[in-house]
């Protein structure tokens, strides 16, 4: 009878034990080197080695991490030795180990395989063919892997598999294990960033009764003991600004929010977000947060401002002075156009000069499909126009400013154009990356707001904002003149990594379970 690899490896672990070793110990190995910690020690000019050099200075090396190929070769073993910071050869004669305390030659050669993790001790040595190795003196098993490990080679190329098993993903693909150290960094820049700003990071419910912030299908759960069901958090955005209510001035939430949408390329039912507020601030000081952040998070990467993206290059560089149009806009940026300006650019439509019943006439003649709540307003035509029309073209980092009212029930009135909002949303090839804007601050205005997208969602709009009087009341408490955006993590770490699937920079992403 031919048994598996899995049944055969199973089998090992017994004989390490019959021979009085733990495959599992429970005590601490003590390693004093990481894998680049070697390397960069050898690469010293004074700790360089020549080939078929052992260190004359016999530096102790203490090495862990896993087995990712294994070659026998009589009185000869080499294994790859791979730890999070990279990979290392482990040389291993027979002669240098035969009378160790931990493992013997023989059981190294006949009870180790890919896949396990060990512990290797000895010196720095180079190969006669000029490989930097380590030339084991005593090695220890720190966890016997029961199951086949992947090609060294090839890897894990089921996409799939990948997904639903990203441990063993990481394991056999550096591409997809730097890809979230890289995440790691990213995040890890944008709190540096944030908070040696003076923003204080804040944590607001997840669990909420009334879900709010965004325009967006919730998850719906229950609690047993109130008897009540409740919302998983669709934005932390409510809560932020009613802190600012209280008093605070700048603040942030980096956290899970969950969306009960649609999954493809950008979206995943749970993601990342960032949400900031700035408390005497409009819509073009957080608009240059959001670049700030952005750029930071490139730098944190190792990128210019000079990136590729899908084979498409995107420039990150700031280089619009927009002061004239803008009083108080100061400094270089991304570009900004109008909604109304981006749509005259690429369909010839001025949505400035239109009536209502012109303008879907002409929208009917770009051969546009558009609902019946679309030709309720010009303020709806306009935005399904550049949802459908505008928004695949803008390929460079552009911020589209002043959206219609009407899709804006957060967003504080234009100070100069009636019937638009002081909103911006950012697009870099064809995909939003950041929303924000002036927050609007008037109790009053916001009940208006919140009765009009109540009147829609009766309508029929499952994503129209519900009421919600706790947050009027904190308006009514009084908030300052205040700015807030928000940011896909998640887009953030493809556009950076360049990466084409949301689910390839989710460490665990949601996915169909699989059938019995």
């Amino acid at each position: 009878m031919v048994r598996s690899e899995a049944e055969v490896r199973s089998t090992k672990v017994d004989s390490f034990r019959e021979q009085g070793i733990e495959p599992y110990p429970s005590e601490a190995f003590g390693r004093s080197h990481t894998v680049k910690q070697v390397e960069e020690w050898f690469s010293q000019p004074e700790n360089e080695l020549e080939k078929g050099q052992n260190d004359p200075n016999e530096l102790s090396i203490k090495v862990a991490g896993r087995i990712t190929a294994k070659r026998d070769s009589g009185k000869l073993i080499f294994i790859d030795l791979l730890d999070a910071t990279g990979k290392i050869q482990l040389k291993i004669e027979k002669s240098w180990v035969a009378d160790t305390k931990e493992l013997t030659f023989s059981q190294i050669e006949k009870l180790l395989d890919e896949g396990d993790f060990i512990g290797a001790e000895g010196i720095g040595t180079r190969t006669n063919r000029g490989q930097l190795s380590i030339q084991v003196k005593e090695l220890k098993i720190l966890s016997k892997a029961t199951i086949p490990f992947p090609d060294s080679y090839y890897g894990v190329n089921d996409p799939e598999t990948c997904r639903r098993h990203r441990e063993m993903d990481l394991a056999s693909n550096r591409e997809s294990f730097q890809r979230f150290a890289l995440r790691s960094k990213i995040v890890q820049s944008v709190r540096s960033y944030l908070t040696d700003n003076e923003f204080y990071e804040l944590e607001t419910p997840v669990l909420q009764a009334i879900y709010g912030g965004a325009a967006a299908r919730p998850f719906i759960t229950h609690h047993n003991a109130l008897d009540v069901d409740l919302y998983l958090r669709i934005a932390p955005e409510l809560f932020l600004k009613r802190a600012i209510c209280g008093g605070f001035e700048r603040v942030f939430e980096l956290g899970r929010v969950f969306r009960n949408e649609g999954i493809d390329s950008t979206h995943n039912p749970e993601f990342t977000s960032l949400e900031v507020y700035q408390a005497y601030a409009d819509y073009f000081d957080i608009l240059e947060v959001v670049e700030n952040v952005m750029i930071n998070a490139a730098a944190a990467c190792g990128k210019g401002n000079e990136i590729e993206y899908q084979g498409q290059a995107i420039s990150l560089e700031r280089k619009y002075d927009y002061s004239d149009k803008y009083p108080g806009f100061q400094g270089q940026h991304w570009q900004v156009k109008t909604m109304v300006e981006a749509v005259k650019d690429e369909t010839h439509l001025d949505f400035d000069s239109l009536e209502l019943a012109d303008a879907i006439s002409k929208v009917e003649q770009l051969g546009l499909n558009i609902s019946k709540l679309e030709t309720q307003s010009l303020g709806y035509l306009l935005y399904a126009v550049f949802d459908k029309l505008v928004v695949p073209k803008l390929i460079q980092p552009t911020f589209v400013i002043d959206f219609p009212v009407e899709v804006s029930p957060l967003a504080k009135g234009h100070r100069s154009k009636p019937g638009f909002v002081e909103r911006f949303e950012l697009f870099i090839n064809g995909t939003e990356y950041s929303n924000g804007f002036s927050e609007l601050n008037d109790p009053r205005e916001q009940r208006k707001r919140f009765e009009e997208q109540l009147a829609q969602k009766n309508a029929g709009d499952d994503e129209a904002h519900p009421m919600d009087e706790e947050f009027l009341d904190a308006l009514s408490l009084g908030m300052p003149n205040c700015a807030g955006m928000g940011i896909g993590v998640d887009r953030l770490v493809m556009l950076l990594t360049n990466t084409q699937s949301i689910r390839d920079v989710v460490m665990f992403p949601t996915m169909r379970p699989v059938k019995e």
